[in-house]
């Protein structure tokens, strides 16, 4: 696996990139500690060599710079601008772009804005389709009146137990896929500088008093590309029915359901994941 930085005006990318088949893909990560390893090396290595694979990690994670205001109304048009100057440095015409959780509101963001680009669309477990919060008004409390993400990943990283639970709970749906090494990446992850800040940033450029931001909702329809949603059956996080209500909304849509997985049904099937996307690309 190869890296390279990518200067852009809005700070420095760090991508993993794979491969130099005539296929190319790419991949974003979604919030919290996440980082594009993480999240995508298994993946990466999953795929045939038919494909040029790259999986940049989003300002504010991973090795790539940390701005300090980038919270607010501006957050998802950076991220979407900042994607734009990537693929022109990489000189990128199209491709298809997959985007985990927050990466798919992104790419869902950047497919709407470039659709020309996006050859196919895979949102997974995607933020953007999800009108509200649950629990509304307690979450616009908790997430501007306290700084209580930040304390809840200075804890991950101080007990195993806890980051245990908190995997189980929200990612991943089979306990026995909860294996030591996994918990160990993720509170490597949590433990770098800025997880916690990057994901109470996320909070806090996502969530407004009557709901969520972006909801994309009737934009939808505007995706003309193939659009193929993935969604684990039991995501607390990103609930079946909105993406279910999503992938209605699309020309050209399709939907897969991972059995009893969570939020993070890439890291529970990733080999099932790579065979559908290589299905339709």
């Amino acid at each position: 696996m190869k890296e390279q930085y990518i200067s852009t005006s809005y700070g420095t990318i760090h991508i993993y990139s794979k491969g130099s088949g005539p296929k190319t893909l790419i991949l974003l990560h979604g919030a919290g500690c996440d980082n594009a390893l993480l999240s995508w090396h298994k993946i990466m290595e999953t795929f045939s060599d038919e494909y040029t694979i790259y999986a940049p990690s989003h300002l504010g994670y991973g090795l790539s710079d940390k701005p300090e205001d980038l919270v607010g109304p501006a957050f998802y048009p950076t991220h979407i601008s900042c994607l734009k100057e990537v693929v022109d440095r990489l000189g990128l015409d199209t491709f298809a772009l997959v985007g985990l959780s927050m990466g798919g509101a992104i790419a869902i963001g950047f497919a709407l804005q470039y659709p020309k680009s996006v050859q196919y669309l895979f949102p997974v477990a995607s933020w953007g389709l999800s009108p509200r919060f649950p629990f509304q008004k307690l979450a616009n409390w908790y997430i501007y009146k306290t700084n209580g993400t930040l304390y809840q990943y200075r804890w991950l990283t101080k007990y195993n137990t806890l980051a245990k639970h908190f995997i189980g709970y929200s990612l991943i749906g089979n306990k026995k896929n909860i294996t030591p090494s996994l918990i160990d990446e993720v509170l490597q992850a949590c433990s770098r500088g800025g997880a916690g800040k990057s994901m109470q940033d996320f909070q806090r450029s996502s969530c407004i008093n009557t709901g969520t931001f972006p909801y994309y909702g009737d934009a939808l329809k505007n995706l003309k590309m193939p659009v193929i949603f993935f969604a684990g059956e039991k995501d607390p996080l990103i609930p079946l029915k909105n993406i279910k209500e999503a992938f209605r909304k699309v020309p050209h849509g399709k939907l897969y359901i991972f059995p009893k997985c969570k939020h993070w049904s890439i890291k529970e099937k990733p080999h099932a994941f790579v065979e559908i996307v290589q299905k339709y690309y």
